[in-house]
């Protein structure tokens, strides 16, 4: 989570959005733990499952990058350092440019 908060701070002003889905977790454990490694990041919470029945996660964690019809585009099973410059150049390929301001 803390390399998810600081992606998002690298890419900046970017049209990139960035949404935590919790799938398990009560709204107060995840709250408490996002609190502690990645305060700056808000959950949504899958309470009635809807997000796990239709993109079926085949592990966890799970990123998906859905372009704005809600089409998966991309899917990545398993944690990633997204705040790695690989990582970072792979979205700018996507067309969301990575923060000037360093």
């Amino acid at each position: 989570m803390p390399g998810i908060e600081r992606m998002v701070s690298a890419l900046g002003d970017s049209p990139l959005e960035i949404v935590l889905v919790n799938t398990a977790e009560t709204e107060d454990e995840v709250f408490t733990f996002l609190g502690i490694v990645a305060p700056d990041l808000l959950p949504l919470m899958d309470t009635d499952g809807q997000v796990t029945e239709a993109w079926q996660p085949r592990g966890l964690p799970a990123t998906y990058l859905v372009d704005p019809s809600g089409h998966i585009q991309y899917q990545a099973l398993g944690g990633r350092e997204w705040e790695k410059p690989a990582y970072l150049e792979f979205l700018r390929g996507l067309g969301i440019p990575e923060s000037q301001s360093d």
